[in-house]
């Protein structure tokens, strides 16, 4: 660990935050406004954002549990196409990022999610990401009768082990995301990425989603002692506004989240990522337009404790 860093970091906005819009966009459905792609990194320019997060969900011809649906032409002129945006609008990109499973317990499944992050590997050094974001997966069902341990060590831990190897050689990181899932506390990914043991390796520090393994949220865990505990294996962020769980009321604490990052030797991106659950006041599918404005405001309110936490705090 450093000195206190009092300088900038470069706000990214994650696409995931109009996912719901560009879902629309791509499936042509009604009664939700669309935005493309284009589009959305256009906005993230216009309203201050330093980067953007491609997620390769909103590339057309992405599909989560299957090969793309497009020919690999089409797919990656348009990475390229992306790329050219971002340069002409002088945005830098952040990282992309897939679905997948590797701790699915049927070996074929597994071995098909690995095949495609290769490939979206591939596509991500065609737009000019450095990160490609993997999750390790959902709970399996063979979890009482083997373990974690066993799961991760001998399923998430040889395919992230691959993965590195193929992203080496492609100019573009991998990086594990907590996501409440096998990926629960700071403990486990850091434990899963020391089992790991290769430099093209680090996590997705995603600040919503630290809890207990196989709790449903993180009402009464320590999420700010996770988030620091990361850090120096921190490739990449996923700022949400909820660190107990999109479900919950408790906001993130952005001026302690600075804080304690500012205390740190990361000096990457920081993206961040707007979620809405079906129910919530102001849902996308509910309005005339995409949500800028919820968006935007967000952005002003990090940018603003970026600001306030530059001044070394007195010890």
């Amino acid at each position: 660990m450093g000195e206190y860093y009092t300088g900038d970091f470069k706000i990214g906005l994650n696409m995931f935050s109009f996912n719901i819009n560009l879902n629309a966009w791509l499936k042509g459905r009604d009664g939700t406004p669309h935005i493309d792609t284009m589009q959305a990194i256009r906005y993230a320019k216009e309203a201050g954002f330093d980067s953007v997060d491609i997620t390769a969900y909103y590339i057309p011809g992405y599909e989560a549990k299957s090969m793309p649906s497009k020919s690999d032409a089409e797919i990656k002129q348009y990475a390229r196409d992306i790329k050219a945006l971002c340069k002409e609008l002088d945005i830098p990109i952040s990282g992309t990022g897939v679905f997948n499973d590797f701790v699915e317990s049927d070996d074929e499944m597994r071995a098909l999610h690995v095949k495609r992050v290769k490939y979206w590997i591939d596509v991500a050094a065609e737009m000019g990401a450095p990160v490609m974001r993997v999750f390790s997966g959902k709970i399996p069902e063979d979890i009482d009768e083997l373990g974690w341990e066993t799961i991760v060590k001998t399923r998430t831990v040889p395919a992230l082990r691959e993965l590195a190897e193929h992203g080496a050689t492609k100019g573009v990181q991998v990086a594990l995301q907590n996501h409440g899932d096998m990926m629960s506390s700071a403990d486990q990914i850091i434990q899963t990425i020391k089992w790991v043991n290769h430099p093209n390796v680090g996590i997705i520090n995603d600040t919503g989603y630290f809890r207990e393994f196989r709790s449903e949220n993180a009402l009464t865990y320590n999420w700010y002692k996770d988030i620091a505990a990361v850090l120096p294996y921190t490739f990449n962020f996923q700022v949400k506004k909820k660190p107990a769980g999109a479900e919950t009321t408790e906001l993130l604490d952005l001026d302690r989240f600075f804080t304690d990052l500012r205390r740190s030797d990361y000096r990457g991106y920081v993206p961040v990522e707007l979620l809405w659950r079906p129910g919530d006041a102001g849902h996308p599918r509910d309005r005339s337009e995409p949500p800028y404005e919820d968006i935007t405001e967000f952005l002003v309110q990090v940018k603003a404790a970026m600001q306030r936490t530059k001044t070394v705090p007195a010890s």
